[in-house]
């Protein structure tokens, strides 16, 4: 069990910093002129947050073949927390008091799903 949430650690880490450089990226794509295919694909921004995105399912890939998906699943909500304060820090995506308190009861749920 502790191999496993060790594991959920890593692939939340991962995953959620994906998020917030492919999010990073796709601003770029968003805002420049010419073809949005093009600009996507060469944005480098957008192609680390792909690789990590895709690490990610391979960890959570391995984590499945050793835990039920209904513990590993809830368990990666610790994803929220890593996306909200990276979102402000790199992002400066402005988190609400509202915005905190909906990720804390989501992972304050998961803690019963972890002790099973």
């Amino acid at each position: 069990m502790t191999t496993t949430l060790l594991w959920v650690g890593v692939a939340s880490l991962v995953g959620g910093i994906g998020h917030v450089i492919l999010a990073k990226g796709m601003k770029v794509v968003g805002a420049a002129a010419g073809s949005p295919l093009a600009r996507t694909l060469s944005n480098p921004w957008v192609i680390l947050g792909v690789a990590l995105q895709a690490a990610f399912f391979f960890i959570y890939m391995a984590l499945l073949s050793r835990e039920d998906v209904s513990k590993v699943l809830p368990l990666t909500t610790l994803n929220y927390i890593i996306v909200a304060v990276l979102a402000q820090l790199l992002l400066a995506e402005p988190v609400t008091a509202l915005r905190w308190t909906g990720i804390g009861f989501s992972v304050l749920g998961v803690f019963p799903v972890g002790r099973t």
